[in-house]
């Protein structure tokens, strides 16, 4: 079996120009831990993951634990607010994809070693689909 035989075929996207807020909101809409990214002619860029938002509402300095005590919710928010409106091409990780035509074995082997989302990805850099564990797994019935 090839990859194009299990990959859906229309994953949730963020383009690389959309402001950081929209792809904070469909993330959270969609409880997903990553988005894939790509630019307006649909190629694949990368993706941004749930763990850039917890690096970006990190303190920048390292905090006392009396100062941590004493920190509220505005304090957290104020630190992920001046990022909201940057590209999310600024974030955007690399990322391994599989080609649709990859014998499913090579996007098994990634998703092994701990990937959660595999983009597929044309010849020509298009983003064709998305594979998961999950995506592979529900042509089984239970």
């Amino acid at each position: 079996m090839k990859c194009k035989h299990y990959m859906i075929t229309s994953p949730t996207v963020v383009y690389d120009t959309a402001p950081l807020s929209e792809a904070l909101a469909l993330m959270v809409s969609k409880h997903m831990q990553d988005l894939l990214v790509v630019n307006e002619r649909g190629e694949f860029i990368g993706t941004i993951t749930s763990f850039t938002f917890s690096k970006l509402l990190m303190p920048s300095e390292p905090q006392l634990p009396d100062d941590a005590e004493n920190e509220g919710a505005a304090d957290v928010d104020n630190r992920l607010l001046p990022h909201l409106h940057r590209k999310v091409g600024d974030f955007a990780n690399a990322h391994p994809s599989v080609d649709p035509e990859a014998p499913l074995l090579d996007a098994l082997k990634l998703l092994s070693e701990g990937y959660l989302r595999l983009p597929v990805v044309s010849a020509d850099h298009k983003l064709v689909g998305a594979l998961s564990s999950l995506t592979i797994l529900r042509r089984f019935r239970f």
